[in-house]
């Protein structure tokens, strides 16, 4: 194959050697072992190349034509040659392929990483069955848990919003960048000090959009007095339409009185009593 190994295909940038390749028809099985020479001891970073003995080690790879496949690696435990090390032998781990305690491969990981991401942990299980890769739903959801979270950067312009953990009980606050529409951050408690100590931590925020809720206007205020404060558009439209709903509520006696206009010309009825914008008053006490 022009100088191609099999490592090369199945393994591409994993220093190991391939002893033994097997086909099934459901599975594809490889015995390797480690190429390097030596390995770095995770105590102290020194080298060895003495080994203190050998053992079995088993691994899930990525599927290759609708077959699993499976590794089994000829693992090194080596002994550390440095005096005063707290490790007296340790386990070669090989970059790319493995880690410790895992039974999976990084390049499977961060393929059952992404489709949970993209299909959550029902769909996702049900997705590689078809690939015959064996998952549960649970371990989809902790690979979700255990991927770092990007950075966020500078957040000039942030949305604040509340939300309910428990409806009636228990709500948190989720902080948004207003030029992703991406959450960066969620607090435990909707208290103003809480968002008051988040906004001290990101002087760069100069323009907040939030909802009419005093807890977050105080926040701003001892937080990030820099800060220009606009209503979102949603509850400014929110407010209106209760406000729109209390004026045509109480006067539903004066429109069942009023009729349609006829060909002769539109029928006199009782003058309608409308208040002005001015008057509506909102439940926080102040005008629209």
């Amino acid at each position: 194959m022009g100088g191609v190994q099999v490592s090369d295909l199945l393994l591409p940038g994993v220093a190991v050697e391939v002893d033994q390749l097997v086909f099934t028809d459901t599975e594809v099985r490889l015995a390797v072992r480690s190429g390097a020479a030596s390995a770095a001891c995770p105590g102290c970073g020194r080298r060895s190349s003495r080994v203190h003995c050998y053992y079995q080690r088993t691994l899930t790879d990525r599927p290759v034509a609708g077959r699993r496949v499976r590794i089994e690696l000829r693992a090194r435990r080596l002994v550390c040659g440095h005096d005063r090390c707290v490790r007296r032998t340790f386990a070669e781990q090989i970059p790319a392929l493995t880690r410790r305690h895992a039974r999976r491969t990084d390049a499977l990981n961060a393929q059952l990483a992404d489709v949970a991401l993209f299909l959550g942990g029902r769909p996702g299980p049900r997705l590689f069955q078809r690939m015959s890769v064996d998952i549960g739903k649970d371990t989809l959801l902790r690979l979700i848990r255990t991927l770092p979270l990007p950075s966020s950067g500078l957040v000039p312009h942030l949305g604040v919003d509340e939300f309910a953990v428990r409806r009636g009980r228990t709500y948190a606050t989720i902080l948004v960048d207003m030029a992703t529409h991406r959450p960066v951050d969620v607090l435990a408690d909707r208290a103003a000090a809480t968002f008051a100590s988040w906004l001290r931590d990101h002087p760069e925020v100069r323009i907040i959009c939030r909802d009419r809720a005093g807890s977050y206007r105080d926040g701003v205020q001892a937080g990030a007095p820099q800060a220009r404060q606009v209503a979102d558009a949603w509850h400014l439209l929110n407010n209106l339409a209760q406000a729109v709903e209390r004026v045509i509520g109480r006067h539903r006696a004066d429109l069942r009185h009023l009729s349609p206009p006829t060909a002769t010309g539109p029928k006199t009825s009782r003058p309608l009593k409308v208040e002005t914008a001015q008057s509506w008053t909102f439940t926080d006490g102040r005008g629209l």
